[in-house]
């Protein structure tokens, strides 16, 4: 993913603090990212959750959550500890469009960690930024993932 998205964290611009130091400061920080599943990794496990997926989706989704599908590209993303935190508790997502990617929050700014809530609503984000061509994140896994996220929000099970 470093490959893909170059040191920094698409969401919040942190950079990997793993390389060289620069010799002026990034100006919004450096830490150990993180890989962050878009589909949790224990999806790739659960039958009955990976059947709801598909029928969710409209297509099967048993090729992208398991086997090599569950830890390929298209399913990661590099987040600081906390940002990986408000993914995972659905308090942002990923939609994609038209090949772009876009950041919507899921829950009000003021409790989103700094590095989700210096974007803007809907603000665009760019993978792909790094030296080499790696597989961006899949457009169909954002989206169920955001859907899903709405979902949980709107019912209040997310809490």
């Amino acid at each position: 993913l470093l490959v893909r998205d170059g040191r920094f964290s698409v969401v919040g611009g942190i950079m990997d603090n793993t390389g060289p130091i620069p010799a002026v400061p990034p100006a919004n920080g450096m830490t150990t990212l993180q890989v962050a599943h878009i589909t949790p990794f224990n999806a790739s496990r659960r039958i009955p959750l990976r059947a709801m997926l598909s029928k969710f989706a409209g297509q099967d989704m048993e090729n992208l959550l398991t086997g090599h599908g569950i830890n390929d590209p298209s399913n990661a993303l590099l987040l600081d500890a906390t940002t990986h935190l408000s993914f995972d508790a659905f308090e942002f997502g990923l939609e994609c469009q038209d090949d772009r990617y876009f950041l919507r929050m899921l829950v009000p700014t003021w409790s989103q960690p700094p590095t989700v809530s210096r974007h803007l609503k809907g603000d665009e984000l760019f993978f792909g930024q790094g030296p080499e061509q790696v597989t961006l994140p899949s457009a169909l896994l954002c989206n169920i993932q955001l859907a899903v996220g709405r979902v949980l929000r709107a019912s209040g099970a997310a809490k």
